[in-house]
């Protein structure tokens, strides 16, 4: 006989949802509360979050040491959704792979990408449908903002693309950058409850280190982040040295000016001991002069922190050029030689739309960017 707490959940599930529950859009807390009341014991929820997340398992059934009345019962009771890979393409220098993934509810595409460097497997994760800040030289900003990604949704890229690397015979994903689309702290809940699956110990079990967020600059979501007691790496997507030239590439400097946001990198990188990144777009005649490297340096003088310059990647409609190779190693050696770390950083995937400010999803005709439609699909 069930028992009282597993009949009322069943009649829970039943009366309040027409479909079954998804099992990876539940944090691990709620997981184990919800399995609880099902009356299974403490260690089921370790056991199952291993099968969900290290395994990748399709169905309750694959699930070996399980046994077939709990089978049974959860199959009342929850779904296992994995994401469609809608497509999927690698760059010529085999170097990154993006992927197109249908949202659960088919209102969007969710592209991600891997990222190859040496052993170092990095997924690059998106956290909403589009996004609301409007960065002048982001693909995922002229969408304008659909909506947050759910847990399952965000855990379902990395999910995916684990399961291609393991088809593959290739080795799994070893670092996160939500650094997709949308702004992953603007999505506080989802992310965290995917930060902590991504990080626990019986799911995919990568620590804070291999784990970078990048932010626009929303001080609030920084300063919320900093509650949590975390060590996972900022990224902070700065691009200029003084208001009135952010403010122009990315209007949410008009809210969170630099000083609040320098201010806020300090705090974190005191708190998490750890230098905070500083991702520098270069768009030729805009903010790629000495003056404004000397600048930048000024700004960011006595901070832990390193620059990533990267050159502008093209997109759709915008009319920004990126400087030379010897202009990019002028303005990061004057950096340098100002005391302040910095790199060029490499833009893998541009030639499938998979670099810094290129992803965009399907565009409104439905039909994939031609740029994408050319390449290698699975």
């Amino acid at each position: 006989m069930p028992g009282a707490s597993m009949i009322y959940f069943r009649r829970m599930t039943s009366a309040l949802n027409t479909t079954l529950v998804s099992i990876t859009n539940l944090p691990l807390s709620e997981l184990s509360n919800s399995l609880g009341l099902l009356g299974e014991p403490k260690f089921r929820a370790k056991q199952i979050t291993k099968w969900l997340y290290q395994k990748r398992v399709n169905s309750f059934g694959q699930m070996k040491n399980i046994s077939k009345e709990s089978v049974r019962l959860f199959n009342e009771c929850y779904s296992i959704k994995k994401l469609k890979t809608l497509y999927h393409v690698q760059s010529k220098r085999k170097d990154a792979e993006k992927f197109g993934f249908e949202t659960f509810a088919g209102d969007g595409v969710i592209e991600s990408v891997l990222l190859y460097d040496g052993q170092r497997r990095t997924a690059c994760i998106s956290s909403q449908l589009g996004c609301a800040l409007g960065c002048v030289f982001c693909e995922t900003g002229a969408m304008g903002f659909v909506r947050n990604l759910r847990q399952d949704e965000i855990i379902g890229q990395l999910i995916g693309i684990n399961d291609h690397c393991a088809s593959n015979g290739h080795k799994l994903v070893t670092n996160i950058v939500f650094m997709g689309m949308g702004e992953a702290l603007s999505n506080f809940d989802a992310f965290m409850s995917s930060l902590h699956i991504i990080m626990a110990e019986e799911a995919f079990n990568i620590g804070a280190r291999r784990i970078t967020v990048s932010t626009a600059g929303v001080v609030p979501s920084i300063e919320r982040l900093m509650e949590h007691n975390l060590t996972i790496g900022l990224a902070i997507s700065l691009n200029a040295w003084r208001d009135e030239d952010r403010e122009k590439i990315m209007p949410v400097n008009k809210k969170y000016p630099i000083a609040s946001l320098i201010e806020t990198a300090k705090r974190y990188s005191k708190k998490t001991n750890r230098p905070v990144t500083f991702e520098y777009v270069l768009i030729e005649g805009e903010n790629d002069s000495p003056a404004a490297a000397g600048a930048l340096a000024s700004l960011l003088k006595g901070l832990n922190c390193k620059v990533n310059v990267i050159p502008v990647n093209p997109s759709s409609g915008k009319k920004t050029t990126s400087p030379s190779e010897r202009a990019l190693k002028d303005f990061a050696d004057a950096l340098f030689n100002h005391g302040i770390a910095a790199t060029i950083r490499k833009s893998r995937g541009q030639d499938i739309s998979g670099a810094c400010g290129q992803l965009g999803g399907l565009r409104g005709n439905g039909k994939t960017p031609s740029i994408i439609a050319a390449g290698s699909r699975e």
